[in-house]
Formats: C-alpha cells, structure tokens, sequence
C-alpha cells in the first residue's frame, strides 16, 4: 500500500483495499459454481480463498512499514471495559438466534469446517475493514474513519442481503450490517484494537450458520431485536469514542 496515495487520495484506496477481500469471496464463488463443488469441498475452498486474502493483507500490512499494531493488531485495553459493557450487549445479540433451533441437519464434520471457515472470515474482513481501510481513513480523523469504514462495509455486505426474497427482512439485513460494521469501529477505537472484533466477527458468523435461519415471524421478530440492541449499543459507544484530529488508535 502506498502511504502517500492513501493520504492523498484515502477513499480511493480504501474502495480498493475493500475491493480485495470481495474479490477473493467471489472468485471462490465462482469456482464452487463452474467445478460444481460438494457442501464439504465448497468450505474448504471459501476457506482457502479467505486465507489468500488475509495473507496478502498482512504482507500489505508489512510493506506499510507501520508495523501490525497500528492496524490494531495489539492486545485490547482491559481498562475500557467498562465502556464497552465488557460486550455484554453483544453476547445477548449472538444468544438470540439459538431462539430459531440449532441445524441439526449439519454433520460433526461440517460444523468443524464451518469453525475454521468462520475464523478466516472475521480474520480476513476486520484486517482489511477494520485494520487497513480504517488506518487509511484515520488521516481524516476518528469520525470520519468510523463512519466511512461503517459506510463501505456495509455497501459491500448489501449485496448478499439483496439475495434474500423476503423485502421487510432484506431491508433489516442491510441496516444490521452498517450497525455492525458501525459498531466494530467503535469498539476498536475504544479498545485501542482489532481483536475483539475479530472474535464476535468469526463467532456471529458461526452462530449464523448452526443455527435456523427461517424467514418467519419468529426470525423477523429475532433479526429485528438484534438490530435494536446493535442500535442502542452503537449509540452508547458513541458517546464514550474520543474524537481526536490525530488517530492512534487502529
């Protein structure tokens, strides 16, 4: 990543360092489709695709000469835990969906896959949404980097809620993922790093998957109160981030 550009032109470069891990998912996509890949072979192939992704955001990491912490890759601050609730909100969030029943359709060995398919997926989009894209836009300031990382992170996941049938849950999905990603930016700048997000990232998207995801009233009334609770807590953090002019913090 060339510093100097991303200073000059920090939209510019953050559009295409998000462009890399969307390429990667749908490159794999595309080659689960055309190879006409098994559940099983279709993980490992996601997986393998996200690994190469996180590889090269690391070896951009290292070429920035910034070294890995000041992408957020540090231990987080415990004494500001108390200003995150100690992620009590998000635990709640991530209890809901079980409300909708366990997949018991899934093998033992599948659920492993999905484990390790899950972490890579947390890895890979906090590094870059969370970890490069932020640092690019920390030029402009803290506001402006939570909010423009919250933006294309959740442009970037509008496209598989638009895949959905159901309009009202579509809609909810969208906003969900702007809250998220609103969220993991908060928390990083309050924790001083990434690795929270990382793990509610992996965990929500494991949770995701083992469980029911039926577009019923019951899952309706679920994805609307984690949006609820997402809501408050975004607002909550938003209070306790320290808008700075200089950014030291992701």
């Amino acid at each position: 990543m060339n510093l100097l550009f991303s200073t000059r032109h920090p939209l510019r470069s953050a559009i295409l360092l998000g462009f890399i891990p969307i390429l990667f998912a749908t490159a794999a996509g595309v080659i689960c489709v055309v190879a006409g890949l098994n559940e099983t072979q279709i993980l490992i192939t996601q997986t393998l695709s996200f690994g190469i992704s996180i590889i090269l955001g690391v070896l951009i990491m290292k070429k920035s000469k910034l070294g890995y912490e000041a992408f957020g890759f540090r231990n987080p601050d415990v004494t500001k835990n108390s200003s995150v609730l100690f992620f009590l909100p998000l635990l709640v969030a991530e209890i809901l969906p079980f409300m909708n029943g366990l997949d018991t359709s899934i093998s033992f060995l599948t659920v492993i896959l999905l484990l390790l398919f899950t972490v890579f997926v947390g890895i890979n989009e906090e590094l870059f949404f969370r970890g490069l894209i932020f640092k690019v836009f920390s030029a402009k300031g803290v506001k402006y980097a939570v909010i423009a990382s919250s933006v294309i992170f959740g442009i970037g996941h509008a496209a598989t809620a638009l895949s959905g049938s159901d309009p009202i849950y579509v809609v909810i999905l969208i906003i969900f993922a702007g809250l998220f990603g609103l969220v993991c930016a908060e928390i990083v700048v309050v924790t001083k790093s990434i690795v929270p997000v990382i793990i509610w990232h992996g965990l929500h998207d494991f949770i995701a998957n083992i469980t029911m995801e039926t577009i019923s009233s019951l899952g309706i009334t679920l994805l609307i109160a984690q949006t609820l609770i997402l809501c408050l807590y975004a607002i909550y953090l938003w209070r306790k981030v320290e808008f700075k002019k200089e950014v030291r913090v992701a």
